[in-house]
């Protein structure tokens, strides 16, 4: 059930995102489409409620659980970002206007920004995923997902520091 809610949030989340850039830019009603991008990701309120009341009420942790916390840390920290990003890219696109080419010790600061942005999502993530388990009474059959889910984020975090910072090592090799 929770499974379903999450991809549900994300088809939600799809929908209104489309909604609000065509609103915005095809209708040309900018107010509205903000509108419509601010309400894109409400449905992930669902998905944190759904899944807390799942493992308190004696719900056993599983893959749902981990996506949810993840999307959900995501949204909550870089949201503004990717919204932003979408909103320059569908700008450049109906302009016709080329996407600005970025390289060298600029491309190498990019990295580390975004890189710091997914700290603050790790961040978001281990504490959802952490009160998650503290929901299960600290069971650790009923919140085994939720501490592989923790491992798998911070391999993940690992992975990104070295991808990122290898822009600031090498800079000279890094095209946008």
């Amino acid at each position: 059930m929770l499974l379903t809610l999450v991809i549900g949030s994300e088809v939600g989340f799809v929908v209104l995102l489309l909604a609000g850039l065509v609103v915005r830019y095809l209708l040309k009603m900018p107010k509205a489409g903000a509108v419509l991008l601010v309400l894109s990701p409400l449905g992930y309120v669902v998905v944190l409620v759904a899944g807390a009341i799942d493992l308190a009420q004696g719900g056993t942790a599983d893959i749902a659980h981990v996506l949810g916390a993840i999307i959900i840390g995501i949204v909550v920290v870089s949201g503004r970002h990717h919204l932003h990003t979408m909103d320059g890219w569908v700008r450049r696109k109906l302009a016709r206007e080329p996407k600005p080419r970025v390289s060298g010790w600029e491309h190498a600061r990019q990295q580390r920004s975004g890189f710091y942005r997914r700290v603050g999502e790790w961040v978001v993530v281990i504490a959802l995923l952490g009160g998650g388990y503290a929901l299960t009474g600290f069971d650790p059959v009923r919140g085994a997902q939720l501490l592989g889910g923790m491992g798998l984020w911070t391999i993940v975090l690992g992975i990104d520091f070295f991808w990122s910072f290898s822009y600031t090592l090498f800079p000279s090799s890094s095209k946008s």
